[in-house]
């Protein structure tokens, strides 16, 4: 079989179409096709072949680096990757069905497990200066961007402040100071949220939206200690990085269209574990609400009151969001054992 290849010699850009002719098991030699010049005579241990990748012509290296592009066909494939046990596992119908089969379930046990039993561990060994420096630096930023100072009143700021100080001493919480900062912000609307020291910032727009009811505001923050407890912050930062790098390592180098994919999977993966922390946090509020003198139904009228802003999605639109559907998280609520 005549075996038709482009050969890029060294140091140029330019090419010569040529014949690779197979001599023996070990021996091949490259004809220029005008002149029928024999150009080289090469071992095949002198090269380096790059993995097959379906019809495409095959990339051979050559000790000068120059190279070939031999178009593929059975009996150069047999020569060049006579000694290659991945290009006879490729060649198998049965070994890629499998993989087919076994890769999909592979990777779903890296992001379901693997990644967020590291990301875990990750977290537990991040010092505390770590974490004040980061929160301290965070706030700041917020503060120079998207925050404001708050317009309620102090005397409103300060009975909001004694009150959750008092909740988070029923929690017997012995290694965490939490602190209450109120802000208005028209970025973050009526929102919550902790920062990876203790540092809780609640919005103005949440009060109002909570019509000044404490039992509801406290639900909220109850949630919001959850993801402080459970070290929520750094575990996503470890998880969205990993995560990141494992599908760049999988996916990251076959063309525009799978980057284009492999940006869909990483909001997606990094989303899902998202709300996986969003959950624990729900828990925990709920887990602990009768012991700060809440109830679930406080937690689930602060939810039906989140549901106001804006409906909720279908379950394609959640894989998307960071949050849980609201309907679900007002259910959970409700139907909560603890």
């Amino acid at each position: 079989m005549v075996n038709t290849a482009t050969y890029y010699v060294t140091g140029s850009s330019s090419s010569l179409p040529v014949t690779v002719n197979i001599l023996s098991p070990d021996l091949l030699q490259v004809i220029e096709n005008d002149s029928k010049t024999v150009l080289r005579r090469l071992s095949r241990s002198e090269l380096k072949v790059s993995s097959k990748l379906g019809e495409m012509p095959r990339e051979v290296l050559l000790p000068d680096n120059g190279s070939l592009y031999i178009d593929a066909n059975a009996s150069i494939d047999q020569w060049l990757f006579a000694d290659n046990n991945i290009g006879k596992l490729e060649s198998n119908s049965k070994i890629v069905l499998l993989s087919l089969l076994l890769v999909p379930l592979f990777l779903f046990s890296i992001f379901k497990y693997l990644l967020p039993a590291f990301a875990v561990q990750f977290a537990d060994l991040v010092p505390s200066y770590v974490t004040q420096i980061s929160s301290t630096n965070t706030l700041n930023a917020l503060d120079k961007t998207v925050l404001a100072p708050s317009e309620l009143d102090e005397e409103t700021i300060e009975n909001y402040v004694v009150q959750l100080a008092q909740l988070t001493g029923k929690l017997n919480i012995a290694d965490k100071l939490f602190k209450f900062q109120f802000r208005k912000s028209e970025f973050f609307g009526a929102n919550a949220f902790a920062l990876p020291d203790g540092t809780i910032v609640i919005t103005d727009d949440l009060v109002a939206l909570l019509d000044n009811n404490f039992e509801l505001l406290a639900a909220i923050v109850l949630h919001e200690i959850g993801h402080v407890e459970r070290n929520h912050s750094m575990r996503l930062i470890a998880e969205t990085i990993i995560a990141s790098m494992a599908i760049d390592y999988f996916i990251g180098d076959l063309g525009g269209m799978i980057e284009v994919f492999a940006g869909i999977s990483n909001t997606i993966v990094q989303n899902q574990y998202s709300q996986k922390l969003e959950w624990e946090a729900d828990n925990y509020a709920l887990e602990h609400a009768k012991l700060v003198g809440l109830t679930n139904e406080d937690f689930a009228v602060a939810m039906e009151k989140f549901a106001t802003l804006a409906a909720d999605g279908n379950k394609l639109d959640a894989l998307f969001s960071s949050h849980p559907l609201t309907l679900e998280r007002i259910e959970n609520a409700r139907n909560s054992q603890f």
